[in-house]
């Protein structure tokens, strides 16, 4: 039977991340799954601006892409910490066309993702994200619980 942890299957883990605990349980399952396979890990962030919110907050964008990068700065040192080689990038716009068409280019072997982001107005946004890339994935998509 063929494992595709073992050398040759999974080379590069792309983890869509935010700061919901579902996302913090992908990281983990990403790191697991490196450590069996040899793989490296890339994170990415999304970062959605509303066009309400561009006229009403100055600067919105570029506050959400530096928590964005502190965010993933974190996931960098706890792949660090495991020996996981770690890479990231911050996306604009949908997330899940956007972590669907880097992940393509990035020639990435899986993509893990939280099953539900944030709660409230943030989870109106990117509740259906893990759903909405399942489907517009060519790459395999993990939802994680």
């Amino acid at each position: 039977m063929y494992n595709v942890l073992s050398e040759g299957g999974i080379k590069h883990i792309l983890v869509a991340l935010d700061d919901s605990d579902t996302s913090k349980v992908g990281l983990d399952k990403a790191i697991n799954i490196a450590k069996l396979s040899g793989a490296k890990i890339t994170g990415v962030n999304s970062v959605v601006v509303q066009p309400t919110l561009i006229a009403t907050v100055t600067n919105y964008r570029d506050y959400l892409t530096n928590e964005a990068k502190k965010m993933l700065d974190s996931a960098k040192e706890s792949c660090k910490k495991q020996g996981i080689e770690f890479t990231s990038e911050v996306l604009q716009g949908s997330p899940a066309s956007q972590i669907a068409e880097f992940a393509e280019k990035q020639n990435v072997d899986l993509i893990v993702i939280g099953s539900r982001g944030h709660s409230g107005i943030k989870g109106a946004v990117l509740g259906s994200v893990a759903n909405s890339l399942m489907h517009k994935s060519k790459v395999s998509v993990l939802i994680v619980k």
